[in-house]
Order: structure tokens, then sequence, then C-alpha cells
């Protein structure tokens, strides 16, 4: 077993080779190094298929055989996910065809409605307390929300709350939010922006859809539907339009028949406010269906969503019709956010472990750590497009 140990080591101190930490790699009474400098983190392989995993430059394998339990991950989670940036090279973050195969359709036939529903109603349905433990109290946004100083790496510098009152707020402003007004959210999670819409700017006619019941019952709003949102007719009828988030949890077969159901909902004049994450380019072809990262969120976290470079909004979006006012970069907001969320997911997790499984729990310290260690300097970065349909 020492040999199968000394190969997994040396698997993954080829894999990231310029890792400026130490990695501490265990198996029952031995362990090795992985990375140079002080040590910060601990894998534990308590098996030996997870160590073999590794032993393969299987990360995909690895992490299955720790959401199950048979590895543990000990110490500062970001210290393990940080690995991420010092990998080879990219193209080595891509998965085995193995693991690839699972989401070849979704590149190319969209998930109908019922299968849709299933699965963002596999996250988003999950115990509310759990969820709302690490997310804001004022908006409950599950999205990023915008800070002054994204890049500040201080967390007390402002609150969750005031980020994500500001990210509602300026896409008020953009929208000019009229009390004649027909709004439209789509994806509107708890209902904040239908809430503002109402309570602030006086409009009498907004709807919120989301496919959670989770959300509609603990709402900011009784004007929320349980509601695919290609089954709001398109009829042309809504002024203003609200959609963040929301591309996220799209398949890429899916994202041409979302903006042309959007552009088709919106009175000609009619503006409309999107956000969602969106990875650079990449020499190597990353995408969600086949990185160690994408599968993984896609297997455990968000079933059946795809993230899209922005030349590929811009083309689609300006094919449907639609005149781009503005699109804002944002770099480091996503990142800070979620560290905010991870930050009350362990204050809270004594509380709140009982009303989720180990795996999700397993599942969730990556889910929440991850993506920070890419936004900004490295990677995914969200953007927000302001939309006029002529």
């Amino acid at each position: 077993m020492p040999a199968l140990l000394d190969k997994a080591a040396g698997q993954m101190n080829w894999l990231f080779p310029t890792l400026p930490w130490t990695v501490r790699l265990v198996y029952k009474d031995q362990s090795r190094a992985i990375g140079t400098g002080p040590e910060k983190f601990e894998m534990v392989c308590k098996t030996r298929e997870s160590l073999d995993a590794l032993a393969r430059c299987d990360l995909s394998d690895f992490l299955d055989h720790y959401v199950a339990g048979d590895a543990d991950l000990n110490g500062d989670f970001y210290n393990f996910v940080g690995c991420r940036v010092h990998v080879r090279h990219d193209g080595l973050w891509k998965v085995a065809l193995k693991h690839q195969l699972r989401y070849t359709m979704l590149r190319f036939f969209p998930s109908d409605t019922r299968r849709k529903l299933v699965a963002v109603s596999s996250h988003y349905d999950l115990p509310h307390e759990f969820i709302l433990s690490y997310l804001d109290k004022k908006t409950r946004a599950y999205s990023s929300g915008i800070w002054k100083d994204p890049m500040n790496g201080q967390m007390d510098d402002e609150t969750l709350e005031e980020a994500q009152e500001r990210k509602h707020q300026i896409a008020a402003d953009h929208l000019q939010i009229q009390p004649d007004d027909k709004f439209l959210d789509v994806g509107c999670g708890y209902g904040y922006m239908v809430h503002l819409a109402e309570s602030k700017y006086g409009c009498k006619n907004a709807l919120g859809v989301t496919l959670s019941q989770a959300q509609i019952d603990n709402g900011f709003s009784r004007n929320m539907k349980l509601l695919h949102y290609k089954d709001v007719p398109a009829e042309g009828q809504f002024d203003k339009l609200h959609s963040v988030g929301m591309i996220s949890h799209l398949d890429k077969a899916e994202i041409r028949q979302y903006y042309r159901h959007l552009f088709n909902l919106l009175k000609s004049g009619g503006t409309a406010w999107l956000k969602g994450i969106s990875p650079p380019c990449n020499p190597a072809g990353l995408h969600n269906y086949n990185t160690v990262s994408g599968t993984f969120s896609q297997k455990y976290i968000f079933p059946d969503h795809y993230q899209f470079p922005v030349h590929f909004h811009i083309k689609v979006i300006e094919e449907t019709g639609f005149q781009i006012k503005n699109c804002y970069w944002r770099y480091g907001h996503y990142a800070k956010t979620l560290r905010h969320w991870y930050r009350r997911f362990k204050e809270n997790l004594p509380q709140t472990r009982h009303l989720i499984t180990p795996q999700i729990e397993r599942a969730w310290h990556l889910y929440l750590t991850y993506a920070s260690t890419l936004d900004g300097e490295h990677g995914a970065i969200f953007k927000q497009f302001h939309l006029r349909k002529p």
C-alpha cells in the first residue's frame, strides 16, 4: 500500500507543480506531502478506492468518494479548492470521457419542463431553514450581491444585506419601474424584486415566477407563481422584465429559447435587466460538462445548468432582436458573496446539520468555496445586461 500512496502523491504533485503550500495526503498510518511550504490542509483517504482514484489522477472519482464519506477533507477549504489555480495546464482540469457522456444530450436537446422542475427543486427545495441559514436576512437573494469594494479581502467592511440591497436597487434604477408597468421577474427567488417594485415604486401589476414551492411559501410577495418561464404567455404584454441568476439554470441547448421567449414577453420599447455568471473563453475548451468542477456541480449542486462565455450571450441576444443598452462586468463580487455565504453556512451548521444529509453537507463545503477562488483574478465573473426591445 505505500506504493499506491506514493503514486497518488506523485500524481498530485505532478498535477499541481507550483502549489506554494503543503496538502497532507493520509492513508491509514502513513502520509505524503503535496506541494511545498507551510502545511495548510489534509486529505484523508479512508478506503483503498479513494486513494486509487488519486493514483489514477481522477479527481472526479475522488470527490465522489469524499461526498460518500470514503474520504475526509480537513482544514480551511480555501486551501483545498485553491489548488485549482496551480494545475499544470487547464486541459488537465477536464474529466475522463466516462464522466462527460452523461451530459452529452444536454448540449443538443433542451431539458423538458418536468426535468427542469425536478432539477431546480432538488436544490431550492432543500429545507427552508438550511437555505436561509447562509443567505442575507433582508432580501434572501440567492445570487451575487454588489459590493462597494469587491476586491477588498476584508469581510466586515460592509454587510451581505447591504450588498444584496444595492444589487436590487441598481436593477430598479436601470429599469425605472413605474406604477402602471406590467413587471415580470423570471426566476424570482423569494420575490424581493417583486416586493420592491410593489412597495417602493407602487407597481400594481407585478409577477414573479419560480420553480421552487419553498420560495413561494416563504416569499416576500403574494404575486408569485410556481411556473416555468416558457408557460408565461409570450404575448408582448410586459413593460419591464427582471431575470437574475436564471440563466445559470439553463442547459446549453435551451439558451436560444430563453432569450427568444423573454424578447416575446416584452412590449415594443420594453426593457429587461438580466444577470448571470459567465466564464471567460479558454483555449482548453473547458465548460460545465467536461471539467472536474462543472460535472461536480451538475451532479451534486445545480443539475442541468450551464455557464456561457459572454460573447455567446451577446451573439444570441442581438440575433434575437434585443438592443444592448449596457453590459457591466463585475469582478470579485461573486467571490465576496460566496465567502459571506460560506461563513454563515459554517456558523449555522451546528443548528442546521440535522436538516440535511451528510452528503449535502460535504458537497456544500466545496460549492460555497470553489468559485470564490476563481472569480475576478482567474476566471468566472458575472455580467449584467440592460436590454431594450425595439
